[in-house]
This record gives C-alpha cells, sequence and structure tokens, in this order.
C-alpha cells in the first residue's frame, strides 16, 4: 500500500495498540519477585511466550501507521512509546538515562530495562539481549530494493526481533525468582542508520561495559524456512555452542555455525569490544528492504519457538557459575578458514607404505580409470612386497578397486594382517600378478580425522571421514562435534586414546549442527542403531512443546585447547594423532 508523509490521529493509534496488548497480550501488573526458582515456574514462564502474543506486538509495531519506524520520525517515536510501555507494565526497571530512554544524535532513543540479578556475588554481571527497532521508513534509493515512497513496514526486519525481545521480558518476569546475574533488554535505534544505536550504548553505556559478559542480538528471526537458523559469533568464547546446542535440544533447529564474523547487526560494537556475542537470523528473502515485508509472511510459530529458544539459553547463562571470556582468536576466523580445514586433503595413516592416484586410461579401453601407485615409502609393507611406483593396482583381496577412498578404506579397516593385492607392473604393460602385503599397524577403528578446536572445549571436530568406515555407516560428517564416548566427556589430548582403548561398538555423544543425539558405532560392516528412539530422520530431533534439557546452571567452561604452535587460530590439527 502507498503511504506518503502524513501519520494521522497517532494518540489514538498509540491506545488503541496498549489497549489491544494488555487485553490479549501480556499479564498485567508483573514484577519480578524473590523466592525459588523451580521447574514449574521455568516452563510456565517458557510457554508464556506464544505466537499469539507476538502476533500482537507485530501487528502494532509493522502497521503502516507507524509508517516504518524510521529512526528520528514521529513513527519510530510510537515505537518506541510502545515498547516502554509495554516494559512498564510487565514490572522491568528502567536502564537508560532519561528512565527507559537513552537519547542520542538527531532524536534518536534507544530503550532499555533490566532486571536484577537475584546472586549478590553475580548481579553486578550484564547479559545483554538486543533488538534494533528501527526500520526505513518510506525509503531511498540507498536501503531500499524496491520503490521509494511506499511504506516499508520491516515486519521482519526487525519487528520479529523487537517482538521476540518483548516476549523473552515478559517471561522472565514470571519466574519465581530472577537469574543470577542482570539481564539489560536492549531495543537499538538508527541501526538501519549505521548500527547508531548500539555504538552510541557501547561508547556511553549505561551499565559498566566491563561488567558485560554477552550480548545476544536477534535481528530478522521472523522467516524461518526448513527449520534452519543462522548462528554467528559463537565462537567469541569457549563453550557457547555446546549452550546452545543442548538447548536446541527442545526444538530441533537445523543450526547453521557460521564461522563468519558479521559487523552488518548491532552485536559488531560489542565484538569490537571484546564482549563476547550471539547473532541469530533466519536469512533473507526475497522481500528484505522491500514494501512487501509484512506480518502476513512471518512464520510465527518459527518466531514462537526461536523466542523460547533464546530465553532458554539465556537463562542457561544467566545462571552459569562462571562465564567463558573473550576468545581472541576469533578475530583470525572465517568461512574461508573453515573451508580450508575441511577441504584440506586427509592424511590418513598408510598402512601399505604408497601412494596412490587415480590414473585415466588412454586410447579405447573400456574402463574409465585405474590406480596407479605414485610413491613406494622406503622400507615400507609395500618396498618389501616389491611394488614400485607405476603398478596398477587392479584388487585388494580379489575386489576390483578404482577409486582411492575404496582402496584407503580396503587396507585401513581390515583387521587382517596381510592383503593380497593385484597388480599389472610397467605402468599396466605386464601381465596381472598377486603380491602379498603385511600391513604396518592395528587398523582404524572409527575412520575419522579431527582437531580440537577452543572455542568448542572437551570435544573434538571431525574434519574427515573416511568412506566405508563404520563412522561413515552411523552418519558422522565433516563439521560433527564428538562430546563424549562411553558416557566419558572428551578430553582432546586423550581422544586418540580413549577410541583405541575402547572395542567397538562405541557410543558417542555428537553434535550435528545444532542437534545432539546419542549413537553406537558398531564395528565396521554392521549396522549402526541410534540410542535415542523415536527420531524419523538421522539427525530429525523433532520439535517438542516441553521445556526440555534446561538445568545448566552449573555449567562450566572446561580446559582450553592448547593453542597452535605458530599461534594461528587457536587449533592444533596433527595429522599424526587425529585419525582415529
Amino acid at each position: 500500500m502507498i503511504r506518503f508523509s502524513k501519520m494521522g490521529a497517532r494518540e489514538a493509534l498509540l491506545f488503541w495498540g496498549l489497549l489491544i496488548f494488555f487485553l490479549f497480550g501480556v499479564p498485567a501488573g508483573r514484577t519480578v519477585q524473590g523466592g525459588g526458582s523451580n521447574d514449574a515456574g521455568f516452563v510456565a514462564a517458557l510457554h508464556s511466550i506464544t505466537r499469539d502474543e507476538l502476533l500482537n506486538h507485530e501487528a502494532i509495531l509493522a502497521s503502516d501507521e507507524l509508517e516504518g519506524r524510521e529512526a528520528g520520525t514521529p513513527g519510530n517515536a510510537m515505537a518506541a512509546q510502545y515498547i516502554v510501555s509495554t516494559l512498564e507494565h510487565c514490572g522491568l526497571r528502567p536502564a537508560g538515562t532519561n528512565g527507559f530512554y537513552q537519547p542520542f544524535g538527531e532524536g534518536f532513543h534507544n530503550v532499555i530495562g533490566e532486571i536484577v540479578g537475584s546472586d549478590p556475588s553475580r548481579r553486578n554481571e550484564y547479559i545483554i539481549l538486543g533488538a534494533h527497532y528501527d526500520h526505513v521508513g518510506y525509503g531511498t534509493r540507498r536501503n531500499v530494493r524496491d520503490q521509494p515512497g511506499q511504506v516499508h513496514n520491516g515486519a521482519d526486519d526487525n519487528a520479529s526481533g523487537t517482538s521476540a525481545l518483548l516476549e523473552i521480558a515478559q517471561a522472565y518476569t514470571l519466574l519465581p525468582q530472577s537469574p543470577r546475574r542482570t539481564l539489560l533488554f536492549v531495543f537499538f535505534d538508527a541501526e538501519e542508520k549505521g548500527l547508531l544505536g548500539s555504538k552510541h550504548w557501547v561508547a556511553h553505556p549505561t551499565r559498566p561495559i566491563e561488567q558485560c559478559k554477552l550480548m545476544i542480538n536477534m535481528d530478522m528471526i521472523g522467516r524461518l524456512r526448513m527449520d534452519r537458523v543462522e548462528m554467528y559469533g559463537w565462537r567469541s568464547a569457549p563453550g557457547l555452542r555446546l549452550v546452545v546446542s543442548r538447548a536446541n535440544r527442545s526444538y530441533g533447529f537445523d543450526v547453521e555455525f557460521s564461522w563468519m564474523n558479521r559487523s552488518d547487526s548491532d552485536h559488531a560494537p560489542f565484538f569490537w569490544r571484546s564482549i563476547p556475542v550471539l547473532l541469530l537470523h533466519t536469512g533473507l528473502h526475497e522481500d528484505y528492504h522491500k514494501a512487501t515485508d509484512d506480518v502476513d509472511k512471518l512464520n510465527l510459530e518459527g518466531m514462537e519457538q526461536i523466542t523460547r529458544w533464546v530465553f532458554q539459553m539465556s537463562y542457561e547463562l544467566a545462571n552459569a557459575d562462571d562465564l567463558p571470556a573473550f576468545r581472541s582468536g576469533v578475530t583470525e576466523e572465517s568461512e574461508t578458514r573453515r573451508r580450508e580445514i575441511l577441504e584440506a586433503p586427509p592424511n590418513w595413516r598408510n598402512r601399505v607404505g604408497v601412494s596412490v592416484e587415480r590414473y585415466p586410461l588412454p586410447g579405447n579401453d573400456t574402463r574409465p580409470a585405474v590406480l596407479r601407485v605414485s610413491k613406494v615409502l622406503f622400507n615400507s609393507p609395500a618396498a618389501k612386497a616389491g611394488i614400485e611406483p607405476g603398478d596398477w593396482i587392479l584388487a585388494v583381496n580379489d575386489r576390483p578397486i578404482t577409486e582411492v577412498e575404496d582402496f584407503l578404506s580396503a587396507t585401513l579397516l581390515t583387521s587382517d594382517q596381510e592383503i593380497r593385492l593385484t597388480l599389472r607392473s610397467n605402468n599396466g604393460e605386464a601381465p596381472p600378478v598377486e603380491k602379498t602385503v603385511v600391513l604396518d599397524g592395528p587398523p582404524i577403528k572409527l575412520g575419522v580425522q579431527w582437531m580440537k578446536d577452543e572455542a568448542v572445549p572437551n570435544a573434538v571436530m571431525i574434519t574427515h571421514v573416511l568412506k566405508g568406515a563404520p563412522a561413515d555407516g552411523a552418519g558422522l560428517e565433516p563439521g560433527d562435534y564428538i562430546y563424549s564416548v562411553n558416557g566419558q566427556p572428551v578430553d582432546p589430548d586423550r581422544f586418540e586414546e580413549m577410541i583405541q582403548q575402547t572395542a567397538l561398538p562405541v557410543t558417542l555423544e555428537v553434535d550435528h549442527r545444532g542437534r545432539i543425539r546419542v549413537i553406537e558405532v558398531p564395528p565396521a560392516g554392521t549396522k549402526t542403531t541410534s540410542l535415542m528412539p523415536g527420531l524419523d530422520s538421522m539427525w530429525g530431533l523433532r520439535r517438542a512443546e516441553s521445556a526440555g534439557s534446561h538445568s545448566f546452571s552449573n555449567w562450566r567452561v572446561g580446559r582450553f585447547a592448547t593453542p597452535h604452535p605458530a599461534g594461528k587460530n587457536g587449533f592444533v590439527l596433527d595429522a599424526a594423532y587425529c585419525a582415529s
């Protein structure tokens, strides 16, 4: 709908919006009381977050009458007033410089409320939950992707994050006791003008910034598709991924754990000040910065689940005994670095002592390629068996072999001490012969290569999976994390020893894209079973209405991984002991 620069009866709109909200939204007069916290109280607070209340907020914040909430405009001021009225009604304390407001710039206003922590030893530590409430108004040619001059309501960008933050604030007021740490709810203004609100708060904090332990930012969380949520900043402090994934047990989101350090939303100024951050985002879409970003396009069920998820993970962090400090190594990391790790050639232990390559056959040979020996190591089993560079490998134990991965599987996984290789020497010119090779060392058990990652302590990250290995059959993939072996927490320095001392089948707790499951990995050639029944896909933890596992109040950060000898990225990747 085309709108121009005239608003209309603002006071009537605000009265109407607040009346609907108070009648059908937040229960009246909630304040945080002292007293013992219990599971029933947590579940009640969690379930106070509903899609209906999110829709009530959206219907006001993303209405045409607010004219797109551009910072410094009357419509933006109405949105700020609505947020303030809601926080007051919930019983939050003002935490701005002028009540709930923190004025700055050319008529801009951050809106800030707080819930004071219940633990005298932790209440001076702060967790910030943030979302920007401004949008682009009528737009200009520089900030919209369609025709300027129309109202751009920004239902997803970012009335969705603003509505979620209001619901989370309300939920915290319903707890029997506030969490141990103090929570700051910051609604940033002028994000669309260059992160001005968050930059101003960081430069002029209303609470001691050195006591800010974590910032969680929600920006565009209203278009959940295929259960996929993008998560940024999780590498900024050790252990954040585990908290995120364990809270996800109740919801089963497919989490895109990105290594990118995004600088285009309000978490960035906190990140630049070495404060750990998390950013949740459901991805760009066709309506981004267009007038069609309206309420009817939102996935309200998805918004409800994401909002509950953020409430749950923030609750665990606010009640933890200790919170991790900022990881300086995160500033050197990127998606490019992640791809380099996962796409690097694997370096499997060599039981034969040869390097092989796939060799295309010339001429009209019906076979597309063979395996050719490119190198024979000195004094290796292959050298002792008389194998030479240029030999063609046709079969292992009478099984035809044409792929490098098949050769690796046949030689690395077998428990036999000897194998028979069918060869043609002299670059295939000689007739086939059979040679026996005595293999060096024990077989690989799982068939994975791994690294320890200081962003995820007490775990190992899988970097490569051998085709046909037990790990491959169990569905393990590069990028997965292993948290425990037969119920014992992983010590990255002892993981190789843990696996070698454990007979298959072995039980692993595995994190695949934020979905944690426990699987049993049997010996090679037998079927893998999941120890978590009722899953309708390999990793498919379906969403549940229950609160799930939320009792992580004693979560502590484990021992950090040893830095890389060269100081690069804080990783240790040593192929000599990273294959299991």
